[in-house]
């Protein structure tokens, strides 16, 4: 990491966008010249890296880039430990302000990135994030692929102001999604997720312009797939009745592997949680088990069922393939019902947001993260990294450990 002359430029002001395309307006040419610099710097070699004086609250360029290498080794640490840390690093919030419209004629969908506001710092200390907005049509039939706005420096109520057009046909754009993810860019690593919304285009008045705020939420999975086929049934006086047939088409994440599924069994307000056995290697599993639940009838309006499929990790992490909320309210306690759900990533919906929370393990890591950002210890992390070494970390408590190498002051 090195080579490049240091430069004298002055420090980006707060709001400063810069941009991640290729060409370049005018006004932001001094800003091109200084990402080019910076990619030079990050791309040399570490013995003959020399700083301009890039500045911000860390104090001079060269401590702050010293500190950002030693938080790319920290993340990575963590991340090997227990990949689960880098998905739940700092929570989904804030806003991104839209405007959207679709010009019937030209079959052409147009959207304003106008601002954002209230994001959650990537900083590990709290204090920052370089955000950007970039935008994806789903499905993408016309080839319009990703669009990304450019990342504005160190806010976390930035203004973008930016158009992007897709090209979606008239018939096509009532079973369209619009997802649009807010990331802060990050220079020496992958960048940060801050959070998203999935527009459904098919809800949208296309009369005129729509603007509006968008909550950010935690990230959706679309790849999920499958149905899960149950029976519910009751049995007077209070015993309600869950039956898990099978599962088909499951999703496959793994092309060398099929997944080893269960299904988790929850009702809210009841403390018991049931697990059917696992069935291992397959993406149409069958169990055909039955668990019983105490619930009064006049309860059962109230009621409602979380079906969680899983896939069992028996060396690493137990991964979700797709949840059923199923509501009790109009179960016929004579009849019963019998059929198929289908499985779809549901954390974000209203009924569960405030429910869905991260394993005990998983908090206390990303905790112990911050805490050693904040301080910059164990020294051996935060200082300046020369020559070949390996850095080794483990943790007893949760029966993990992660090693990252350094080449040349460069960690791999």
């Amino acid at each position: 990491m090195g080579g490049s002359a240091s430069t004298t430029e002055r420090p980006a002001p707060q709001d400063r966008k810069v941009s991640t395309r290729s060409k370049m307006d005018d006004r932001i040419e001094a800003d091109n010249e200084r990402v080019s610099r910076l990619v030079q710097t990050m791309t040399a070699h570490p013995k003959k890296r020399q700083y301009g004086p890039l500045m911000n609250q860390q104090g001079t360029g060269e401590e702050f880039d010293g500190y950002k290498d030693s938080v790319y080794i920290l993340k990575q640490l963590y991340k090997k430990m227990d990949p689960a840390v880098m998905k739940t690093l700092g929570d989904a919030k804030g806003e991104v302000k839209l405007s959207l419209k679709y010009d019937k004629n030209r079959e052409l969908l147009m959207v304003k990135v106008i601002s954002a506001r209230d994001l959650s710092a990537k900083d590990l200390r709290g204090k920052a994030s370089d955000p950007y907005v970039r935008l994806d049509l789903i499905p993408d039939d016309s080839s319009n692929g990703s669009k990304t706005t450019s990342y504005v420096q160190r806010s976390l109520n930035p203004s973008f102001n930016e158009i992007f057009t897709f090209t979606v046909a008239e018939k096509d754009i009532v079973n369209s999604l619009l997802r649009i993810q807010v990331l802060s860019h990050d220079h020496l690593g992958k960048d940060d997720f801050m959070g998203e919304n999935i527009i459904e285009l098919g809800m949208i008045n296309w009369n005129d312009i729509t603007t509006r705020w968008f909550e950010l939420q935690a990230e959706t999975d679309l790849d999920i797939s499958g149905d899960l086929e149950i029976s519910l049934s009751y049995k007077l006086p209070e015993t309600l009745l869950v039956s898990i047939h099978r599962a088909y088409d499951l999703v496959c994440r793994d092309k060398n592997k099929q997944p080893n599924p269960y299904v988790k069994v929850i009702l809210p307000g009841i403390p018991k949680v049931e697990e059917t056995k696992v069935q291992r290697e397959t993406l149409n599993p069958e169990w055909e088990e039955i668990f019983e639940y105490n619930v009064p009838r006049e309860e059962l309006q109230d009621r409602y069922i979380v079906l969680h499929v899983l896939d069992k990790a028996f060396l690493g992490n137990t991964e979700a393939m797709g949840q059923v909320f199923i509501d009790l309210t109009n179960l016929d306690i004579e009849e019963g019902y019998t059929g198929k759900f289908p499985l779809a990533d549901l954390k974000n919906s209203d009924r569960v947001r405030t429910k869905w929370s991260q394993t005990a393990t998983v908090q206390e890591f990303r905790e112990s993260m911050y805490a050693h950002a904040a301080y910059k210890y164990p020294k051996l992390i935060f200082q300046n990294h020369h020559g070949n070494k390996v850095l080794t970390v483990h943790s007893r408590k949760a029966g993990s450990s992660a090693k990252i190498r350094i080449l040349n002051g460069i960690p791999m």
